[in-house]
């Protein structure tokens, strides 16, 4: 007849400091680092944009196409930007709901 008894969980198979399954310190940057360097350059499109603008209407710029460029290429990053803020609220939401 084969043993059907439950048996105790012991500390045996936790990982342990430095073996096989501890985490590892990664060598990149971290998120919050990632998250500060996209805001930063979302922040010099726009401030590019606003200068070609000024550029523009001042006289110092001809090409009214390069400087649509410019600016659509600020809205967009602003957008995608907006959109990735949106998914990060949802998931703490999603994450504040549980219940553990």
């Amino acid at each position: 007849m084969p043993d059907t008894r439950i048996r105790g969980v012991g500390l045996g198979n936790l990982p342990v400091e430095g073996g096989p399954l501890a985490p590892r310190p990664r060598a990149g940057k971290g998120f919050v680092e990632e998250m500060k360097a996209a805001l930063g350059r979302v922040n010099k499109l726009q401030m590019e944009a606003n200068q070609a603008i000024q550029d523009l209407a001042t006289g110092r710029r001809k090409s009214l196409h390069e400087t649509m460029i410019q600016v659509e290429k600020a809205e967009i990053s602003f957008q995608l930007m907006m959109a990735v803020r949106r998914k990060l609220l949802a998931a703490y939401q999603e994450i504040m709901r549980m219940h553990f």
